[in-house]
């Protein structure tokens, strides 16, 4: 479970101000949650932003760690059946601090004629409906919002319902941009930055790209309407091209208060890491095409080059090492040569220390031998050979990003729509131009290449991006062309687990994952009810189990693991 640790600066500043104002404490009210009555427009909508980054940061971690992209200790049958401990701040944050105080800034923002503030509160409480439903299905939304209505256990609508009320959000937002003249109030924004044209120009195609997201999700059912969706606003132009206009949070380097990224004080503060990197997402980087990804020493960071040699040493650290190879982690089908890694990467011999999907064994003393994570998109440390222990003065200092919808992601999405959807754009282009985008998102990350030398070259990254599209090319079928578009998505959202949740249960890509190592629980089709909610709210009864499916993915019963 990663630490969570602050609600970054302005939140704190948020609490001090508004603290200070309080003379009762109404105990049905959060008491670190300003009362919308006290907010000006501007502040709110900095505290609904803030609060977007702390609900991302609790939504990735889970979906991550489902998807391999983070490590899971235990099973899905532990870890998400009884606890649910990692999505309870994910519904607070997302009713308490966004829901609810989007309902509440509509009305102050309308008074003051602020459509800025309205369009890019419209444009967070879609994203967070939206991303509500994808990870619990049926969730409250029309009776959960009605402010003093009196309705104090409101009952859940259906995810259907409730992602057509996102959509029309995102419309409404837009319709708010378009009133914008030169007497609207600017605001300071803590995505774009600068209040100018361009700024509301990147949360209009943000709205778009956000409606593509709506689309491509429902294509399992209803591939019509999602066809000329995504025709429609392929065809407009105006949705996320460009890293100029990726929509991401980024943090700072700031100690007190702290602002830096929060893996970042997870790991580099503690001086060595408490946290494993996936056994199977180092392999996916490193030795899976038989050549290493450009990527690879950008995303983690190792804080030795070699593994012990002695089987004292083995046992004590990698207690693994000399277990029977699971039948499971055979090569799943021909597309995969080299079998699935189990316990470490020890046939590279370089110090690539991780863990398998859901090893539940005790935790050895190998904190400051273990890989972490690197500079993207954390803020951490290049690996450039070096083999040291890691501590707060490295890297980037923590000034790293929540990836929340990049340039890379929506050609990702565009290639999977012209695959199975027959649109307007050219599935092995898109493909390329996300592979592409990805690499100079990431290693531009670097600001100072000339320190190293083993930075990814223009060679490097045309030579991975021309085999990826030889083998994309010479693929027979649909079913092996999406585990390429899904391979390579999988790898550029490192640090976004929201959309990897959803490919992987949309289309069952990438199909190699590497399995739940004791081969039991159920993956989590959607996620169980926080206990917070299910224990205070009559009307949500929890569900039977993780294999309820939400109402876009009518893919059959445990068709992914």
């Amino acid at each position: 479970m990663k630490i969570k640790n602050n609600k970054l600066f302005w939140l704190l500043g948020l609490i001090l101000v508004f603290s200070c104002e309080t003379t009762e404490l109404d105990l049905l009210v959060d008491p670190n949650v300003p009362a919308p009555s006290a907010l000006d427009a501007d502040t709110n909508l900095n505290f609904i932003q803030v609060s977007l980054a702390s609900f991302f940061e609790d939504a990735t971690e889970s979906g991550a760690e489902a998807v391999r992209l983070e490590y899971m200790f235990d099973t899905y049958a532990i870890n998400f059946n009884n606890t649910n401990a990692s999505n309870s701040g994910m519904w607070s944050t997302g009713y308490t601090n966004i829901l609810n105080e989007v309902e509440a800034l509509i009305p102050i923002a309308s008074a003051a004629g602020r459509s800025r503030h309205i369009g890019v509160a419209r444009i967070i409480k879609a994203y967070t409906m939206m991303t509500m439903v994808d990870y619990f299905g049926d969730v409250p939304y029309s009776e959960a919002l009605q402010g003093n209505s009196g309705i104090v256990f409101p009952a859940v609508d259906s995810g259907s319902d409730v992602y057509d009320a996102a959509l029309a959000e995102l419309d409404l937002a837009l319709m708010d941009f378009a009133s914008i003249d030169g007497n609207t109030p600017g605001f300071n924004d803590l995505f774009y930055g600068e209040d100018n044209s361009s700024t509301m120009a990147n949360w209009t195609k943000l709205a778009n790209t956000l409606k593509l997201k709506y689309y491509l999700n429902r294509r399992l059912i209803d591939p019509a309407g999602s066809t000329a969706g995504i025709n429609a606003l392929v065809g407009t132009g105006d949705i996320i091209t460009s890293s100029s206009e990726d929509f991401k949070w980024t943090s700072g380097t700031s100690i007190n208060p702290q602002s830096r990224h929060p893996y970042f004080v997870e790991e580099y503060l503690a001086a060595n890491t408490g946290e494993y990197i996936p056994n199977y997402l180092m392999w996916a980087l490193a030795e899976e095409k038989g050549t290493e990804d450009p990527r690879l020493r950008y995303y983690v960071y190792r804080q030795v080059n070699s593994f012990p040699s002695d089987e004292a040493t083995l046992d004590n650290e990698i207690s693994c090492w000399n277990d029977p190879r699971p039948a499971t982690y055979a090569p799943i089908d021909a597309m995969q040569a080299v079998p699935l890694p189990f316990c470490s990467l020890f046939g590279r011999g370089d110090g690539y220390w991780g863990r398998d999907h859901a090893n539940r064994e005790g935790i050895p003393p190998d904190n400051n031998k273990r890989t972490t994570f690197g500079v993207y998109p954390v803020g951490g440390r290049y690996d450039d050979n070096d083999a040291d222990t890691i501590d707060d003065n490295d890297g980037l200092q923590g000034a790293g990003i929540w990836p929340i919808m990049m340039d890379s992601f929506v050609y990702f999405m565009r290639a999977e729509a012209a695959l199975f959807l027959g649109t307007s754009d050219s599935d092995a282009a898109m493909l390329e131009q996300g592979i592409r985008s990805s690499m100079t998102t990431v290693t531009e990350f670097l600001p100072n290449p000339g320190d190293f030398t083993n930075v990814a070259s223009a060679t490097d990254i045309d030579d991975y991006v021309a085999g990826v599209m030889a083998d994309y090319m010479a693929a027979t079928s649909d079913e092996e062309k999406m585990n390429i578009i899904g391979k390579e998505y999988w790898l550029a959202m490192y640090g976004n687990g929201v959309e990897g949740y959803n490919l992987y249960r949309r289309t069952g890509a990438p199909g190699n994952l590497q399995p739940t190592l004791l081969g039991t629980g159920t993956f989590p089709r959607s996620f169980l009810y926080p206990n917070i909610t299910v224990d205070r709210n009559i009307n949500i009864s929890q569900k039977p189990g993780l294999a309820v499916q939400v109402f876009w993915d009518n893919n059959p019963a445990g068709f992914i693991q």
